[in-house]
């Protein structure tokens, strides 16, 4: 058990800049088990046509744009993404549920703005009690943000103090990665366009792919 991360971020190119340029100067690894002709190998990544990618859109389900230029763009990486209105969650819930049963076990990623934002929440909170896991959460400016269940390994949220953002906390026996990126200092960021932005749609698909192989 270890305590989860928390990332605060007051300039958002300055934290993907640390995060990049610590990715490229990171130094290999040192073999634990050099001594034996047999080494334990680990498990291929999950590949990208294995990861379904779920992303809820904001208030009446026509704004909230940027997720679907962002599900074009996944969708050109070989992703599987599609579109939904923030109050078709429990369909979302439903349908990752009977894809689990089904048998799939290719990474789970829930994406939304806004209302859409508030809806993952409701959608991990579910998965959870289902013991259904979460690879990647993502909420841009969540109104009414609950708090990031164990059941999700990493969480990312953008925010901006103008009357809509917040600040999302962990559960107490949260584990993973949650990463906070407070937008408030930033010019030119709010509430109708933080969805929209191609560096933070850069982020995500740069997140997807450390974790992810090509088909």
């Amino acid at each position: 058990m270890h305590a989860p991360r928390r990332v605060f971020a007051l300039a958002i190119l300055t934290a993907l800049a640390g995060v990049f340029t610590g990715l490229a100067g990171a130094p290999a690894a040192a073999n634990p088990t050099a001594h034996t002709n047999h080494p334990q190998k680990l498990p291929p990544p999950p590949k990208r046509s294995e990861t379904h990618v779920y992303l809820m859109r904001g208030l009446f389900g026509v704004f909230s744009l940027g997720m679907d230029d962002l599900a074009g763009k996944l969708n050109a990486k070989g992703y599987r993404s599609d579109v939904y209105a923030w109050d078709t969650w429990p369909q979302v819930t439903a349908l990752v549920t009977q894809r689990y049963s089904d048998g799939h076990r290719g990474p789970v990623v829930i994406i939304g703005h806004s209302l859409g934002a508030n809806s993952v929440f409701s959608v991990a909170d579910t998965l959870h009690k289902q013991n259904i896991p979460v690879r990647v959460g993502v909420t841009f400016d969540a109104t009414q943000p609950g708090q990031v269940p164990s059941n999700v390994a990493v969480f990312i949220n953008f925010w901006a103090r103008d009357g809509f953002g917040h600040p999302v906390q962990p559960a107490p026996d949260y584990t993973g990665d949650l990463e906070d990126y407070d937008l408030s200092t930033q010019p030119g960021i709010d509430h109708t366009n933080i969805d929209a932005l191609d560096r933070f749609h850069q982020f995500i698909i740069g997140k997807l792919d450390g974790m992810t192989a090509p088909d």
